[in-house]
Formats: C-alpha cells, sequence, structure tokens
C-alpha cells in the first residue's frame, strides 16, 4: 500500500498510509487527510483505488492540483511522485511486501540471518484439534505446571514493571531463567509509527557475550505471518526426536502484534512443549503490553487535555471579556471554538478617544498553532492602532509584520471597522474576510466594496488593499460574522449561507444580544445533531440613541443592487456610491 508524506506545508512530516476507500483532501473538518491551509479549497482533491492502482482526482478546486508539476484533472499515482496542493507537497511513497517477509530490521544489536533448517515446528496452541502433535498425560501435566509457574513469574514482571521498556527487560530475565539450555533472549518490539521491529532488549547467559544476536529471518517470517510460535531446527545429526535451538513466540493481543520474543541455545535442544510454553508466555506478555500501552495512552491523552485546558483560558484571557461601555452604543459577542481552541479572534480596538475598531477574523488552522498566531496578530493590532489613523494603513503595516514571519502556509483573515463617535461614520476594510452586515430598519446591506477589499493578512508582503465608508444613524446594527456562521451545514450538506442569515438578521427584533441569541437557534436549527465543524464568532453593535435625527442614507463604495439581489434583500432607496 502507497503512503502520502507531506514535505511542506502547515502539516510537514505528517504520513497517511491509504487502505481502502477514497481519500479526500481538503480543510474541512471531516476530509479524510485535513490540510489546514485556507488556500486549500474546502474539498480540494480525492485519492482513489482505480485499476489495482491509486488515482488523483481534483474536485473543482480554486487552485489546482498539480502532480510532478503540471496541472492535472485526473491522474494515476506512481512511487515518489509529487503532489502540490497550494503550499503543500505531497510525496507518494510505495510500502510493499508482508508482514515479516520484507521488512527492515535495526542493524547493530541484532542481525537477521538466513539458515538452512532441517524442519519447522509450530506450537500446538493454534493447532486444530486433532492435530499432528500429540502427547501424554505426563507431558501435558508438566506442561500445565511449567505455564503455571511461568505466568506465575509474568504477572508479577507485569505488576512490578514502570512501564513498556521495563516489562520487556522483566520479560527477557523471566524467559532466560524459565528455560536453563537458553543462552540468549531477545525481544524485538514493532516501531508505534513506522510498523517496523526493532530491539528492546536481550539477555545471555554467558556475561563474555559482546557479539550480535543473530535471528533466523525464518523464524521472523512464520511468527509475525502465522501469530504463533515457532521451533527451529539448524542443526545437523540432532537425532529423530522433533526439536531444535532457536525458537521465537508473538507477542500479541487480539489482532494487534507487539513484536517477537527470541530464544536461542548452540549446545542444548528445545522440544514442542518448550515452544508451546514460550507461546503461552508471549501471549501473557501482549495482553499486558496491550494494557501498558493503553495506560500510557491515557496518560499522555489526560496530560494534552491539561495542556489543552490551560491553552484554552489563556486564550480566552486574550479576547475582550466585556464590552466597552459606550454612550449611544450597545454590544453584544459570542465566541464558540469547534475544538479546545480555535483560530477565530474578535476585538474592540480604541485608536483615540472618538475612534473605537470592531474587528473579526480567523485565522488558517486550528489548535495551538492558530491560537498563538491569532495572539501574534492582535498584539500588533492594538500596538499599531494608534498610530495608523486609518483601517487600510493598519492592515497593510501589521500585513508586513505578519508576512516576515514566514510562517509557510499560516493567515488571517478579517473584518476591519472603525467607527467615528463623533461623526457616526463607519470606515472599513476587509482582508479576505466574510462581509459584514448593515441593519436598518427592515432592510439588510453586506458592507461590501471593491476597493476596501483585500487578500488575507500574512499571504502577499505588499498587501494592496483599500477601504471605505458609511454613514450611521439611530437604530442602525453592525454584525460581524465567521465563517463558521456561513459554512454550517445541515444533514444533507447544504450550508446555511448569507442570504439565510441576512434573512433571519433582517427578521430579528431588539438589540444585539437579541439578535445574535436569534441566529445561534437558527443555525441549530438548521445543523441539527451535527457537530461543529468549524470556529463560530459574532459581534455586534447598535446605535441605540433614539433621540438621534435620522437623515439620508449615504453608503460609500458600497456593493451594487445586484449583489442585494443575490442576498435576497433589497437595496435602499437612496444612491449607492
Amino acid at each position: 500500500m502507497p503512503s502520502l508524506v507531506f514535505v511542506a506545508g502547515p502539516i510537514a512530516g505528517r504520513r497517511y498510509r491509504l487502505a481502502q476507500g477514497d481519500y479526500i483532501i481538503g480543510r474541512r473538518s471531516d476530509c479524510q487527510i485535513f490540510v489546514p491551509d485556507m488556500r486549500v479549497s474546502r474539498q480540494h482533491s480525492r485519492i482513489r483505488e482505480e485499476n489495482n492502482g491509486w488515482v488523483i482526482e481534483d474536485l473543482g478546486s480554486n487552485n489546482g492540483t498539480f502532480l510532478n508539476g503540471t496541472k492535472v484533472q485526473n491522474a494515476p499515482l506512481r512511487p515518489d511522485d509529487e503532489i502540490q496542493i497550494a503550499g503543500n507537497r505531497i510525496r507518494v511513497e510505495e510500502v510493499t511486501g508482508t508482514p515479516g517477509t520484507d521488512r527492515k530490521f535495526p542493524e547493530g544489536h541484532v542481525t537477521i540471518v538466513d539458515v538452512t533448517s532441517r524442519s519447522i515446528l509450530r506450537s500446538r496452541e493454534e493447532e486444530n484439534k486433532g492435530g499432528a502433535f500429540k502427547s501424554s498425560t505426563t507431558q501435558s501435566l508438566r506442561l500445565v505446571e511449567r505455564k503455571l509457574a511461568a505466568l506465575t513469574d509474568i504477572l508479577h514482571a507485569t505488576a512490578s514493571a514502570s512501564g513498556p521498556s521495563a516489562l520487556m527487560e522483566k520479560l527477557a530475565n523471566a524467559v532466560l531463567a524459565m528455560f536453563p539450555q537458553a543462552e540468549s533472549v531477545g525481544v524485538l518490539v514493532e516501531d508505534e509509527h513506522r510498523g517496523d521491529l526493532r530491539v528492546e532488549c536481550q539477555r545471555h547467559r554467558r556475561d563474555s557475550f559482546h557479539g550480535e544476536l543473530r535471528v533466523p529471518g525464518a523464524i521472523i517470517s512464520h511468527v509475525v505471518a502465522d501469530r504463533r510460535g515457532v521451533l527451529l531446527d539448524d542443526s545437523v545429526g540432532s537425532g529423530d526426536e522433533a526439536g531444535g535451538n532457536r525458537m521465537g513466540a508473538p507477542l500479541t493481543y487480539q489482532s494487534s502484534t507487539y513484536g517477537v520474543v527470541y530464544v536461542e541455545s548452540s549446545t542444548q535442544r528445545f522440544r514442542q512443549d518448550d515452544v508451546d510454553l514460550l507461546a503461552t508466555v508471549a501471549a501473557q506478555t501482549g495482553m499486558a503490553m496491550h494494557a501498558t500501552r493503553i495506560q500510557s495512552e491515557l496518560a499522555k491523552n489526560e496530560q494534552i487535555e491539561r495542556d489543552l485546558r490551560v491553552a484554552r483560558q489563556i486564550q480566552r484571557s486574550l479576547l475582550p471579556a466585556t464590552a466597552p461601555n459606550v454612550v449611544g452604543l450597545s454590544f453584544a459577542m459570542h465566541y464558540e471554538p469547534a475544538y479546545h481552541i480555535g483560530g477565530d479572534f474578535y476585538d474592540f480596538i480604541w485608536h483615540d478617544a472618538s475612534h473605537l475598531a470592531l474587528v473579526v477574523g480567523d485565522v488558517a488552522g486550528k489548535a495551538i498553532s492558530a491560537a498563538l498566531y491569532m495572539a501574534r496578530l492582535t498584539s500588533e493590532l492594538r500596538s499599531r492602532a494608534g498610530l495608523a489613523k486609518t483601517p487600510s494603513r493598519l492592515i497593510r503595516r501589521v500585513n508586513q509584520e505578519m508576512a516576515q514571519m514566514g510562517e509557510d502556509g499560516m493567515f488571517a483573515t478579517l473584518a476591519y471597522c472603525l467607527y467615528d463617535l463623533d461623526t457616526r461614520s463607519l470606515v472599513f476594510t476587509n482582508a479576505g474576510h466574510c462581509v459584514p452586515l448593515l441593519r436598518r430598519g427592515d432592510r439588510v446591506f453586506p458592507l461590501h466594496a471593491e476597493r476596501a477589499h483585500g487578500a488575507p493578512v500574512g499571504v502577499l508582503p505588499d498587501l494592496e488593499i483599500g477601504e471605505a465608508r458609511v454613514q450611521l444613524h439611530s437604530e442602525d446594527m453592525i454584525l460581524l460574522v465567521s465563517d463558521g456562521i456561513l459554512e454550517s451545514r445541515d444533514a444533507k450538506g447544504n450550508e446555511y449561507g448569507l442570504a439565510r442569515l441576512s434573512r433571519r438578521v433582517r427578521s430579528a427584533r431588539g438589540g444585539p444580544e437579541d439578535l445574535i441569541k436569534v441566529i445561534l437557534q437558527d443555525i441549530d436549527s438548521h445543523t441539527g445533531d451535527r457537530p461543529q465543524a468549524d470556529d463560530i464568532t459574532l459581534l455586534a453593535m447598535a446605535i441605540d440613541d433614539r433621540r438621534a435625527k435620522r437623515k439620508t442614507t449615504t453608503l460609500q463604495g458600497v456593493a451594487p443592487a445586484e449583489a442585494h439581489a443575490r442576498l435576497g434583500t433589497e437595496p435602499p432607496d437612496d444612491t449607492l456610491t
């Protein structure tokens, strides 16, 4: 089966081993191969099996899918091919062979050798009833006694082992004591990440042993492939009794194989009972290994949970806990990350005593990297707001700083609205973010102007972006949201969308808190029981000074009337300029 290895991009180093079925590559969280990069489409490409091979198919992405530098729509994949999706480079690697037949093993501690064997005997534990191996009642009783004693030793070793490595060392010591004829014992454990066998520990009866443990490849092959104990006879003139001087057994639990325990002797022979006993001990050890790995994973998960809780608290502390207290204005906000920590953010930033900015943004990706990027971005916005008098100038300066960070695949979208308390005018700019909405009476207008719309922050070193102005009146309300609102999906995959959001904003009654509550209830109704796939952020501001004199609406640089038709809204009676 081939593997996909990300060699460049925000998840460089990540490996995906292809099995059966289709694999969707995209930035939607439910994709089989999730890429936290806003330049990647939500469902960018599909990798599927076809004619005993694998094919990559572009799913109508915005930036295209490239294979070895050539843009493709549908193309077969071969080993060493390179897939390019935006800034992500993915190498195709072929993993050949079957378990136990084509594995690479570490050199230096153990050497896998080929030997000429007179016979290979398997443990009776996996033989069908009435199989080839028979034993007398006395032999059976003796084997039961040895098994009970061996299991007692392994149980004691399991109880006293502090971890998987300590357990393997106790296993090697116990096996060496269990078989007086044994001269060397080696425990080979499967690497959890690479899938290869590596030497965990080895023990030798002679203190003068300084050579390499030479493990027959036939034992590894049969033990891993057949999942049972193996006794190998590579001696000459050993007599008629079935036996051998090398044996191995798998460390297994249910369907999982964790490794192999290997025992050898150069002077004395092992019998069928010996390999049966070794198989029993190995099975018990496999169960103990499973338990220790589960315990280790639980401990890691608990630590990760604790770290995430702390990170969540730190991130929330970076966001405003309360809105500004401004006479004539009312505010409401809602922030809900999809996971412990998210990439969305909002802020209230004072440029001076009469200019207050409202900001909502979304950092590409999620988790720790997005939270750190968000912290840096908000810090840059706050520290430079007093020097940059206009939103576009501020965004351009902050973009230069963020672009110099050089984080491949990291960027942020944001909408920035600067409100003048004296003139009640709002200057806005938009760096690749969702369009802010203005509600006036029973109408809703998208605050969109081509000159006030640019690329996300952190993508280009020189960001070309302007701004537009709109005059606000008493009872007007401004709403900023993140794409987690618009892209919320129902059971059929339909997005919530800007049109439905605009209708809900238009029909809602009350102030900003009432508006946000109505929107969240409508999203819950739309998505049903589906889990939240992206962060959700809303920020609303209303001018509630009802004594203000109404004036003629003047929207400078706002989108033309056809934009309202797409939204299902109507343009105001005023002329849009």
